[in-house]
């Protein structure tokens, strides 16, 4: 009888801790893919350990009236670093009834000045009907003093029944990201963005070549 208390209560830890791996959490590490966030998208991960620097949640999963920001950090970022100095990774789930999934399909975050003011930069934005599409759109920061600061930016979101953002920082010093292949390293970074969220097996462990 004891050993079958203690063989449920292992059964029902490890589903614990599966559960609670689908969701972000400041004290987990995270590398790969994150499969199933929040019981709705796979996410893509640079290469790396990851951990989360800042999260902000309201509602709940379930009811689909929630949404989730994630930004994560390489672990080696200590508490007097800046993280600009870093590569980062920006995440945002928005659930299928959430008000600010609404909104979020009321404009293309690639039309903002950020982007648009660049010279060295990408844009593509694909509409599937009112409310639904994917957007796509990159900036290179080739000097330090150029607009968008110390990192190269790459964004990526998918809107439809939810709306799922994916945005890279590549800290610009870290890579050797030729301006002329700029558009073609954009491409391939946001296919592999594409195909993980949409439940493939998308990898971005090309950007291995173009470390410094």
């Amino acid at each position: 009888m004891k050993n079958i208390i203690i063989s449920t209560f292992v059964l029902l830890l490890s589903l614990t801790s599966y559960s609670v791996s689908e969701e972000f959490n400041e004290n987990l590490i995270y590398e790969g893919t994150i499969s199933s966030a929040y019981n709705q998208v796979d996410l893509p991960m640079l290469p790396g350990k990851w951990k989360v620097y800042d999260l902000e949640k309201s509602g709940s999963v379930p009811s689909g009236n929630f949404y989730v920001f994630a930004n994560l950090v390489p672990i080696e970022i200590g508490p007097n670093d800046n993280s600009v100095y870093f590569d980062n990774i920006n995440f945002g789930i928005l659930g299928s009834k959430s008000e600010e999934t609404d909104y979020r399909r009321t404009f293309f975050g690639c039309d903002s000045g950020f982007y648009s003011a660049a010279d060295n930069k990408t844009k593509n934005i694909v509409t599937r009907g009112s409310g639904n599409f994917e957007e796509t759109c990159s900036v290179a920061i080739n000097n330090e003093g150029d607009f968008g600061g110390l990192s190269n930016q790459f964004y990526y979101t998918d809107c439809g029944e939810i709306c799922v953002e994916v945005s890279f920082s590549l800290y610009r010093e870290s890579y050797n990201i030729n301006s002329n292949e700029f558009v073609e390293f954009s491409e391939k970074l946001f296919e592999a963005i594409r195909s993980t969220v949409s439940g493939g097996d998308g990898t971005l462990e090309f950007l291995s070549d173009y470390k410094i």
